[in-house]
């Protein structure tokens, strides 16, 4: 939403004729600056819209969100970020910062919030349950998405009225439920800011499962860099959008479900028809009219000329009520499938950070009122609904509603300090280590051996590593290189001056007597049968290979190792492999040999034999294209501690299997995996269509997929269980999809 404590100038000032003044300016080509948002000119066509989102290069995101006005800029100078939402900062940074949540606000890791959600919604229906009448909006629809969202971020739901009027400054007169004056709700926002400022420093060493903690542990990680005050300005911003649209969007779909029994009867059959419900409001009624966007050369959008320096303003509301790409846009049709996503959440980048939380909510929501509220009617006749003043969102002012009055429920509280359940995957113990011996083996290349302290560590087999907790919370994953008979482990730490701070720490901070923290052992790159192994080591890719190789040599297996390195005398472990398995260890120092040509694995493979391959993403990335060409992808086994780089390999066409269906899709080079699916009815959702919000995963039940999102972990990526239908497409030539 847009930070202005005015609400913009708009010509279209009825709010109950919006769409029919929107369907007019689609008609005639979009209107001329004079008479449109704040001088921007509307767009409102699907296709104008859709490119546009996904060009922030050239539509940039800034006068999204507006600068806030003296006497308030000053007194908030250093305690609120100008920029207080994502929504209004651009490339480089906007993709820096949002990575530091996308992975929060995935959908099945929301999941775990669903049974408090539940239970707060039902414990504010006891409140107003033996009534019979109210106004939903003001005794549930606000109430509830403010608790979720404080509870979400970190903060005391109990506290979440005092949140609504804190963030109400940045509404100004749209704000019609928290009472103040602008300087008593900017007194409140600076609170709260330093209430923020406060629970970050908390959470900086006492974790909790929520997004405060969530954005540390990227900071630690090594995921993500960003400053404190960068940290500060991601929260408000995610609160305000997150109550108010969810708020407007519960109330306005009650409204048209409503009116008419039939239909409400549909939609509440159960979860599944109440979330295909929704998807049709969002399409039908969306919470954001649309956005503005800064244009920043010169260039043409739908035929129209656009000069750099002009505002547009992209309609989203418009543009799902297209009939080029939606069949009688007019009527909700609660079946309608979705070759074409609609625009409710927006797309590209900037699309709703909260997407699967509000998904996640208004569910919830409507499936406790259905089994609380008996008899569930508009209290005053659908015309009289009245919608709040035009501008980027959009809601009604009230809903009210009756019913048969009911008694409160009996059921246990859900505590809102831990999560209701368990997280979807649980990240596993630490285990306490001591260094017990510490080595250069070559220079730059540093052997630690971690022992438990105390009891034993878990058992491993060749290919697996671990994540090494270091000094100041740095946490980064190292193979073990050692021998699984032995009692401690052994990693190999290459040191890297412009790395991100981790195998500096090892260098220079870690000392035999430390005690430090791993996590694991786990293993993605573990021997498979076959009758060779090709093993491809480039520089430090050497660690998990070593004790692969002696797997290989005890069983009695062919095997060879092909070694890259810069020198012999960075080459770890080189002369100690020579001299232990003689011939069959191949080493190659580029800088006397020159680059090595990958396409020669395939000449020197067997028929059924694999390529293990560890090294730089260079080295893996050449190893998997050269494997393409030569028809071998199903040979190749890679072992990575860092994400694939996105849209590194070219677009080729391949197939689909929808394992519920039986049916095969074929995947074109020049479209996504979600629309192939989709044309095939399998009906996924998606919001951004960029791999940054995690709402089209789907589960992968064979095949590799070529992973270019920027929401699942690396062991995810390594596991291969999932992918991002949007972005994401085949390493070999088939995928078999849970659809």
């Amino acid at each position: 939403m847009t930070i202005s404590p005015t609400p913009p100038a708009c010509p279209f000032s009825d709010p109950e004729r919006l769409f029919a003044d929107l369907d007019a300016t689609r008609r005639e080509g979009g209107a001329p600056p004079a008479e449109t948002f704040g001088g921007a000119r509307v767009f409102t066509r699907y296709d104008d819209i859709v490119a546009a989102l996904h060009d922030p290069g050239t539509f940039s995101s800034q006068p999204a969100v507006g600068t806030v006005p003296p006497p308030w800029r000053e007194q908030f100078e250093g305690r609120v970020p100008s920029r207080g939402t994502l929504l209004g900062v651009d490339n480089p940074d906007h993709d820096r910062l949002r990575s530091s949540v996308n992975t929060f606000f995935m959908p099945r890791r929301l999941a775990r919030f669903e049974p408090w959600i539940r239970e707060e919604a039902h414990r504010l229906v006891d409140g107003f349950a033996g009534r019979g009448e109210a106004d939903l909006k003001t005794v549930f629809a606000l109430p509830l998405p403010l608790r979720v969202v404080s509870r979400i971020v970190g903060l005391d739901p109990d506290r979440a009225e005092w949140v609504g009027e804190a963030l109400g400054f940045f509404l100004g007169p749209r704000d019609l439920y928290h009472p103040g004056t602008p300087d008593e709700k900017a007194a409140k926002l600076l609170d709260l800011h330093d209430h923020l400022r406060e629970l970050m420093e908390l959470r900086r060493h006492d974790r909790q499962d929520d997004l405060i903690s969530h954005i540390w542990d990227q900071r630690d990680s090594g995921a993500v860099e960003l400053t404190d005050f960068e940290m500060l300005s991601m929260f408000p911003g995610l609160m305000l959008a997150g109550h108010e649209t969810s708020s407007n969007l519960i109330c306005m779909a009650l409204a048209h479900f409503l009116a008419d029994p039939e239909l409400y009867a549909r939609v509440q059959r159960d979860d599944a028809s109440r979330a295909r419900a929704l998807e049709e409001v969002f399409r039908f009624e969306s919470a954001i009219t649309g956005m503005k966007r800064l244009v920043t050369r010169d260039t043409e959008l739908g035929g129209v000329g656009l000069r750099a320096g002009e505002d547009v303003f992209l309609a989203y509301a418009a543009g799902s009520r297209d009939p080029g790409r939606f069949d009688d846009p007019g009527r909700i049709d609660v079946d309608r499938t979705w070759e074409s996503p609609h625009l409710g959440f927006g797309q590209g980048v900037h699309a709703c950070l909260g997407a699967p939380l509000a998904r996640l909510l208004l569910r919830v929501e409507l499936g406790v009122l259905h089994e609380r509220l008996p008899d569930l009617r508009l209290a005053v006749p659908e015309e009289g609904l009245r919608h709040t003043v035009v501008s980027e969102g959009r809601g009604l002012v009230s809903l009210p509603l009756a019913w048969t009055p009911t008694a409160p429920t009996a059921r246990p509280r859900v505590s809102a300090s831990a999560s209701a359940a368990a997280p979807e995957s649980p990240a596993p113990d630490s285990l306490p280590v001591v260094v017990s011996d510490r080595r250069e083996v070559v220079p730059g290349v540093v052997e630690l051996t971690l022992v438990a302290d105390g009891g034993s560590l878990p058992s491993w087999r060749p290919g697996a590593h671990i994540d090494l907790e270091l000094p100041d919370g740095l946490v980064r994953q190292y193979s073990l290189a050692g021998d699984p008979a032995e009692a401690g482990y052994r990693v190999a730490v290459l040191r890297e001056a412009a790395g991100r701070g981790g195998s500096l720490a090892a260098h220079e901070r870690v000392a035999v007597g430390d005690r430090l923290l791993i996590r694991g052992p786990r293993n993605h790159f573990a021997l498979r049968p076959a009758p060779f192994s090709l093993f491809l080591a480039g520089g430090i890719g050497i660690t998990p290979l070593l004790p692969m190789v002696a797997e290989a040599e005890a069983a009695g297996a062919g095997w060879r190792l092909l070694y890259l390195g810069r020198s012999l005398a960075t080459m770890a472990y080189a002369a100690e492999l020579e001299e232990r398995y003689g011939a069959n260890v191949y080493l190659w120092p580029s800088g006397e040999r020159g680059r090595y040509d990958v396409d020669d694995l395939w000449r020197r493979l067997p028929a059924g034999g694999l390529v293990y391959a560890c090294g730089p993403e260079e080295l893996l990335l050449a190893v998997e294209e050269s494997a393409r060409r030569a028809g071998r992808t199903d040979s190749v086994v890679v072992e990575r501690f860092a994400p694939r780089a996105v849209s590194a390999l070219p677009n080729r066409p391949f197939d689909i299997e929808l394992r519920r269906t039986g049916a095969t899709v074929r995947v074109a080079a020049d479209e996504s995996a979600l629309d192939a699916v989709n044309r095939a009815g399998a009906n996924v959702l998606s919001t951004c269509r960029e791999g940054t919000c995690g709402t089209c995963e789907v589960r992968v039940l064979a095949g590799t997929p070529e992973h270019r999102d920027s929401v699942l972990g690396l062991e995810e990526r390594l596991a291969g269980d999932t992918m991002m239908a949007c972005v994401s497409r085949c390493i070999g030539e088939r995928l078999v999809l849970d659809l």
